[in-house]
């Protein structure tokens, strides 16, 4: 969906500790995460996330550059969604978290499910 003015159509919603914002831009769809990614806010980040895959776009680039911390429900959510997605035909993209945040997906392996991160 795109504005009047051409530009991208933007959702964003805050999650206690968590925003999440979807960016529509033709077939793709980005999913910038920002903030924790936990127990607390992965309930209503799965719901709009999951409306945000609808479809499924081409391709969804999901952008954790901003995300703080995560646990390991926030780590179940990013690797349902790469499960779901990439089962549709969706090419997934993931931007790299902050070092610190990477460690946890070193640790579990997951880096190597998002392509190294």
């Amino acid at each position: 969906m795109t504005r009047a003015n051409g530009e991208a159509a933007a959702r964003q919603d805050e999650l206690g500790d968590a925003v999440v914002e979807v960016v529509r831009e033709g077939a793709r769809t980005r999913i910038v995460l920002a903030g924790d990614l936990d127990m607390s806010t992965v309930a209503r980040a799965r719901t709009i996330i999951d409306r945000a895959c609808q479809g499924p776009p081409e391709q969804v680039v999901v952008d954790l550059s901003a995300v703080e911390f995560i646990d390991s429900h926030g780590l179940h959510l990013l690797a349902a969604t790469h499960r779901a997605l990439t089962a549709d035909g969706c090419a997934l993209v993931v931007l790299p978290p902050p070092k610190p945040v990477r460690r946890a997906f070193e640790i579990t392996g997951l880096d190597q499910l998002f392509g190294a991160l």
